[in-house]
This record gives structure tokens, sequence and C-alpha cells, in this order.
């Protein structure tokens, strides 16, 4: 039986910075709209729902399935946008809470809990061992 584990994702510094900028700014214009007019309006509660729908979406949607044989992400408006099979991950390499894998000539960093690099590392492993015992 095949385990599947399922944890959040940030993606690499520079996607969650413009990402959570982006995300940031409709807070911003609600906020000015609603100091501008002197008074709450309409506009600045559809600016406010706005922010938090869209920073609930950006903190649960962005996960990662861990299974024995690949990773696949999902993102906010995407699913399963991103399928990468273990055995074409080269050169993993763990901080404390990073990633950063070469997949196909591209380095990509993601961003996880300590829980979900500790699966990750042993993901990787298991991959190893079973592609060394068909050798």
């Amino acid at each position: 039986m095949e385990e599947e584990t399922r944890y959040f994702y940030q993606p690499d510094l520079t996607g969650t910075i413009i990402s959570w900028c982006w995300t940031f700014l409709l807070f911003l214009i609600g906020l000015i709209i609603w100091l501008e007019i002197t008074h709450f309006q309409w506009i600045t509660a559809v600016f406010f729902a706005a922010f938090a729908i869209l920073t609930f979406l950006e903190i649960k949607r962005r996960t990662v399935l861990i299974t024995p044989t690949k990773l696949v992400f999902s993102r906010l408006l995407q699913r399963d946008y991103l399928m990468i099979p273990l055995a074409d991950i080269r050169q993993p390499r763990f901080t404390k809470h990073t990633v950063t894998m070469t997949v196909n000539g591209e380095v990509l960093n993601f961003t996880f809990s300590e829980k979900a690099i500790k699966r990750l590392k042993l993901a990787l492993s298991n991959q190893a061992e079973g592609a060394d015992r068909e050798h």
C-alpha cells in the first residue's frame, strides 16, 4: 500500500514575496479607500473580504502530496500543477525549513515545515534504495 502525505509549502523566496505583496496590496487599497471616504463603504468591505479569502487560499491551497514515487505540488488556482518523479530529483539539499533540488536541469526551492522535510528526506532515501536494488 502506498503511503501518501500532504504538507503545506511556500515557493521560492522571490515568488513568495511577490505573491504576498500583491495580496497585501488588496488590504492597503481597502484601507486607503476607507480612510479617504472617512467612513466604511461597501467597496472597502469587498477589498477586505478579497484580502481575507486570498490569504486563506494562499495558505491552504499550496500543498505538496508526497507519495513513494513522486511529489505533486498544488498552488492557488491550479491543482496538480507540478508533478516531480522522485527518480528525477538530483542534488537535494535540505536546511531546517527549505529544500533545494535540481529537476531536469532546473533548480527549485521550496519552504516546508520540519515534519515535511523529514518525510521528504525519507521518501528520497527510500527511492534511492529502491533504485540501488534494481541495479
